[in-house]
């Protein structure tokens, strides 16, 4: 009896194809070179597993997004008080 593989039980975007993906596009020394792996990439991969390597990409832009947003900051205020 094998043991499942701890990549099976990871949802789609940890999966190691994605998360190598996205570490070859991000430590792109300039944004051209950038753009020319992000095109080499989404030749070897289907357009929903480029949707989760993009997303990640933009993952820490949005985290400020939404750090600076009147909800999140509705949300700090709720949680400070129920605490």
């Amino acid at each position: 009896m094998s043991k499942p593989s701890i990549f099976k039980v990871l949802p789609i975007y940890l999966q190691p194809r994605i998360l190598s993906a996205v570490s070859y596009i991000h430590v792109a020394p300039s944004q051209e070179i950038g753009l020319e792996r992000i095109n080499k990439v989404s030749r070897k991969l289907s357009n929903r597993e480029m949707l989760y390597v993009l997303s990640l990409l933009a993952f820490d832009n949005l985290l400020d997004i939404v750090k600076d947003s009147p909800d999140f900051e509705k949300f700090v205020n709720v949680k400070r008080t129920i605490h």
